[in-house]
């Protein structure tokens, strides 16, 4: 026969027995939840892939941009050359416009006066800007015939 339920030890056991109960199915439904929760066992394997794909595409892109760089170096020396060389340029057209400007101020009298002063051609030459063979021309067309 049966206790009855007013007896308090039976009442005791009775709530032990349903705590018990509930206690095992909550570490029941946390087990389940662990497992959900794992991770696959090839996980690791695929995010070692994943790294290695990365540092792959890292070291690529760095060969990439290097070379790139390099290529740009090339270019902004041929550039930096150029721009150099068109500067001698504009500075050797300066010059030679500044020359010509000196050529019109000085005329066929000028020459003659210079040479009755005691230069000679290429002295003339350096003073007016004139080249020497227009010089030497200027002086036989002016002096006066024997």
């Amino acid at each position: 026969m049966l206790p009855s339920v007013s007896d308090p030890t039976r009442l005791l056991l009775l709530a032990q027995l349903v705590i018990q109960v509930i206690l095992i199915a909550f570490v029941v439904f946390l087990l389940v939840l662990e497992r959900r929760r794992r991770l696959k066992p090839d996980f690791l394997d695929e995010l070692k892939a994943v790294v290695n794909q990365t540092q792959d595409l890292s070291k690529s892109f760095q060969d990439h941009v290097q070379e790139r760089v390099t290529i740009l170096g090339k270019i902004m020396a041929d550039l930096d050359a150029k721009i150099r060389s068109a500067e001698v340029l504009m500075k050797a057209l300066e010059e030679t416009s500044v020359k010509v400007k000196k050529t019109r101020q000085f005329s066929q009298v000028d020459v003659q006066k210079l040479h009755q002063g005691g230069f000679d051609a290429v002295e003339i030459s350096r003073i007016t800007g004139i080249p020497v063979g227009e010089i030497q021309l200027m002086i036989k067309v002016g002096s006066p015939q024997p």
